[in-house]
């Protein structure tokens, strides 16, 4: 035990103060000084002498009063160094394997701690030499283990992964109240890099520590398993492509093994391929082309089925979320006669690449075919009401009847296919002109509840110059809010020039229904604006009526205002397209996630959001929602919900949940709304806009941890790292124990890693002592000089 002596001082003056007492003591100081240089006899000299020690003196007994000083005595002895055992907790290490093939296999923790305990002489030895022994644990990060967890290292191995890297990191931070490190041992599988280029971090951050580490691999060269080791899928497809979806099959123990890999979505199977597993470790390529035949976000995965004695059966599915878009809007567009109207929607979708358009004229009505030569050669094709609205009619994305006689024209008998397609899902555009709305063609009730306005009564064209009038729900609906940003709204566009007066459906409640532009004067019998454009959402389709046939105008008038650098009517009827096909933009009642992928242990957010029919936030409406796992139960029905609940949307129509603990698996999270006649259900699985939606995520295991097994490549890995460092490689499956002597960096000479036994603290400014001396100082300093006839 050694003793250290110092000053400390427990009072430091303020600025003004240490900056008068410095002056003050260089005065004094100087002063002293050229007295004691004045010539003198030799015995004046050493009264100049001691003149001057008592001025020092006296000098230093006043600032250890200012400065309040402290004489420290500290008991010091060497506190010794710090060795540091990194011992892995990752997945992997709940992994069995053997020494020779056709043992029996052996987790590779339990290995770990049968060598820890062989270790516990060497353990007891490395203490009485003096070094302080600290055992962490690591995966993604590293913590301490002390107590009966650090003599046994008996733990379920379960981290997500093994950042080797970090915890060695973690050991360079410069800890000063703490010994200095001296070596490390890491006790792993080595499976800590899944790549050359994190291979090479965790050589250098060892490196850079300068002390050597040792390795104890625990791993063994044989083990079963097979594994989905790489997906490579795309975030995005597009409905009816082709899509491929590959992935890297790897076996160890199983070469030439038969199997059968499974293309899943959503827990069902849609494709499968045969496949004979190569040699160990090396990836079998599998490839999966499907088309997608529906909009919506999906769960896939590629499987393998588990084989016997497998190490582990966590990396035998690998799933990944997919969303499927379209790619082609097929559109139908049905015009009773051509005008510069019909013209103008023509080439506004023929322009979209994304559009492919199927559009007929009507050139000839029952008058004309009953006299027309069927069987002259410029004879005009008879319109294809059977194809079109009887055997295609499904395979249409939005239909348009622009200015169209379904009497006229023979499609009458067909009005109840078209009110089904809408119920399942289609969207509906119905656009006014002299022969739209003038014989009750579309008077059909099956229609006519379908649609936001009045079809049972005739709406002759009046022709009359006029500015549309923006509803309230119009400057909040995807459809026309452009034009309240407007700097003048409609006031700054052309005007049309005729409209059907047409009048709001009476249970326009019931679906949804909604003006969104109405004239500014014609009002209907209960004094209500005529609706102009309007719209509803009845079932799963969407309808919409326009009243006139003019707004070609908007796209082609002179000085037209552009708006956002778009014409008008590129904007009016491109926002119609979407919402019609339920853009992501448009829905109702919306659900998210926060992500589609999670991490184990990660929480889940949901958040739902609902709207008005005029767009507005809606609060206060009961939502239910419930989880489930996406894969079906064993009947074929739904999984049973995990958790389900209610949720009353707040001011801006939003209500969110927060799931935590998910195990590993793929879910479905539903939300459905109540309308005035109940909910509608969604077959759709991406479910916008539908009264009740849809959203899928996965919940993913440990990372890429297990997607590498085989300890041959760690092995080799721990090796080289306690080779570059001057550290000692061992197995545990050779039965090796850390040894009594391990390599350590040689003790440096200097005050670091002195432990304090014991410490006391002596004040040198207070009490009668510091008084004393203050006053012999300065006395006798003052007693001298008059003796010897000084000033």
């Amino acid at each position: 035990m050694n003793e250290r002596w110092s000053l400390a001082a427990g009072h430091v003056p303020e600025s003004i103060v240490l900056v008068l007492l410095a002056v003050a003591v260089l005065m004094a100081v100087g002063e002293g000084l050229a007295a004691f240089r004045r010539p003198r006899a030799p015995v004046a000299r050493r009264v100049a002498a001691g003149l001057l020690a008592l001025r020092l003196a006296a000098l230093g007994a006043l600032l250890a009063v200012a400065f309040e000083l402290t004489l420290r005595v500290e008991q010091v002895t060497p506190a010794g160094r710090r060795l540091v055992v990194l011992v892995d907790a990752s997945a992997s290490m709940a992994l069995a394997d053997a020494e020779q093939e056709g043992d029996e296999p052996q987790s590779r923790q339990a290995r770990l701690e049968a060598a820890w305990q062989r270790s516990a002489d060497a353990r007891v030895g490395w203490r009485d030499d003096g070094l302080v022994v600290e055992v962490r644990g690591f995966d993604l990060g590293s913590r301490p283990y002390t107590g009966e967890l650090a003599e046994t290292l008996a733990v379920q191995p379960r981290g997500e992964g093994s950042d080797l890297a970090r915890a060695l990191g973690e050991l360079s931070q410069p800890e000063p109240d703490r010994a200095p490190l001296a070596g490390v041992v890491v006790i792993s599988d080595g499976l800590v890099a899944p790549d050359p280029a994190a291979d090479a971090q965790v050589r250098a951050v060892a490196e850079g520590l300068g002390v050597p580490v040792t390795t104890l691999s625990a791993g063994a060269p044989h083990i079963r398993d097979v594994s989905v080791a790489q997906v490579r899928a795309g975030e995005f497809a597009f409905v009816e492509n082709v899509v491929e979806l590959e992935a890297e099959i790897v076996a160890h123990g199983l070469s030439g093994t038969a199997t059968t890999v499974e293309l899943r979505r959503n827990g069902l199977p849609v494709a499968s391929q045969s496949l004979r597993l190569g040699a160990d470790g090396v990836p079998s390529e599998v490839r999966f082309e499907v088309a997608p035949d529906r909009v919506g976000q999906f769960v896939y995965e590629i499987a393998v089925p588990p084989q016997p004695r497998e190490a582990t059966e966590a990396n035998n599915t690998r799933a990944f979320v997919v969303k499927v878009l379209r790619d082609k809007v097929r559109v139908l567009h049905v015009a009773g006669r051509p005008d510069w109207d019909v013209r103008a929607l023509r080439t506004l979708l023929r322009r979209d690449p994304n559009v492919e358009l199927l559009s007929y004229y009507i050139l000839r009505g029952l008058d004309d075919i009953a006299r027309e030569d069927t069987t002259a050669a410029l004879s005009l094709i008879p319109f294809p009401t059977d194809e079109l609205f009887e055997e295609q009619l499904g395979s249409f994305d939005l239909i348009i009847l622009h200015n169209f006689d379904s009497v006229l024209h023979q499609v009458e008998q067909y009005l109840d296919n078209i009110a089904q397609y809408v119920e399942d899902g289609g969207a509906l555009v119905l656009i006014g002109g002299d022969l739209a709305f003038g014989d009750l063609g579309y008077a059909l009730p099956e229609l006519a509840a379908l649609l936001p306005v009045d079809t049972r009564t005739r709406a002759p064209l009046e022709h009359e110059p006029f500015r549309p009038s923006l509803t309230e729900a119009g400057r909040r609906h995807p459809i026309t809010a452009w034009l309240a940003t407007a700097d003048e709204g409609w006031a700054q566009l052309p005007a049309l020039d005729d409209h059907n007066p047409l009048s709001t459906n009476p249970r326009g409640e019931t679906i949804g229904a909604a003006t969104l532009l109405s004239h500014p004067d014609d009002t209907d019998p209960r004094g209500r604006g005529r609706p102009i454009l309007a719209v509803a959402e009845p079932g799963r389709g969407r309808t919409m009526v326009l009243s006139t046939g003019s707004t070609w105008r908007l796209g082609f008038a002179p000085d037209l205002p552009l708006i956002d650098g778009a014409r008008p009517y590129d904007l009016l009827w491109l926002s119609a397209v979407r919402w019609l096909l339920r853009d992501d933009s448009s829905g109702r009642l919306t659900l998210e996630t926060d992500k589609p992928r999670y991490r184990v242990g990660e929480t889940v957010e949901l958040q739902a959001k609902t709207w008005s029919a005029g767009y507005a936030p809606e609060p206060g409406i009961a939502v239910s929602w419930s989880l489930r796992p996406l894969a079906p139960g064993p009947d074929g029905q739904p999984a049973k919900a995990l958790a389900e609940g209610q949720w009353t949307t707040d001011g801006l129509g939003r209500a969110r949940e927060a799931l935590q603990e998910l195990p590993v698996g793929a879910y479905v999270a539903s939300a459905r709304r109540e309308l005035a006649e109940g909910a509608v259900s969604a077959d759709d699985a991406d479910g916008l806009g539908e009264h009740e939606v849809r959203r899928v995520f996965i919940v993913e295991p440990p990372g890429r941890e297990l997607a590498e097994v085989d300890a041959d490549p760690g092995i080799t890995r721990l090796a080289a790292l306690a080779e570059a460092t001057g550290g000692e490689a061992l197995s545990a499956v050779d039965g090796d124990a850390l040894p009594r002597r391990i390599p350590l960096t040689e003790p440096q000479a200097d005050r670091d890693g002195l432990r304090v036994d014991a410490r006391r603290d002596l004040p040198l400014w207070n009490g009668w002592v510091a008084l004393l001396l203050l006053l012999a100082t300065f006395g006798g300093e003052w007693l001298l000089r008059r003796r010897q006839g000084e000033p």
